[in-house]
């Protein structure tokens, strides 16, 4: 895939549909090799069925942007902001994955938080331990490990940050 051919645009739930992000974010958990998650965390992070009207209903609150395909409109990662401007998931489908689209979304992600929160003085991210080395690369930190607990499974993952100022 030609990362040219790849565009970047914000979501919205009346053009898009939010099972195209799901099936990513189902995807790219599900890909993640079992000596990083097992089995059994992953089902939990991502469970088979997932409330797409839930999901539906926290992306309406949220900055989200999507990668697709120009040629084909398919849905290869999407990116989102909580509402404090921090980045509160990235998911890249597991073949358009290293072609620089989760960068991409990054940039994307980052210009826009900057122009709506132009006082804040840090970036942050809970970053998956599959996620983590390419946070480090693009200058995070790391500031503390976390546990998470789904559906009675602990998942791990790193606090990251920032300095944006």
């Amino acid at each position: 895939m030609n990362p040219n051919t790849v565009i970047i645009e914000p979501f919205t739930s009346q053009t898009m549909n939010v099972r195209e992000l799901l099936d990513v974010f189902h995807r790219s958990v599900h890909a993640v090799p079992d000596a990083i998650y097992s089995a059994e965390q992953k089902s939990a992070w991502a469970p088979d069925c997932v409330d797409a009207g839930a999901w539906n209903e926290r992306l309406a609150q949220h900055q989200v942007w999507v990668a697709r395909d120009e040629k084909n409109r398919e849905c290869l990662g999407f990116i989102e902001l909580d509402l404090s401007g921090d980045l509160e998931c990235l998911y890249i489908c597991p073949r358009a994955q290293r072609q620089g689209i989760a960068k991409r979304l990054v940039i994307t992600a980052f210009e826009n938080m900057s122009q709506q929160f132009p006082e804040k003085t840090n970036w942050q991210v809970q970053a998956s331990d599959t996620a983590y080395e390419f946070f480090l690369k693009l200058g995070f930190l790391p500031t503390k490990r976390n546990q998470i607990e789904r559906f009675g499974i602990l998942l791990e993952n790193t606090t990251m940050a920032k300095d944006i100022c």
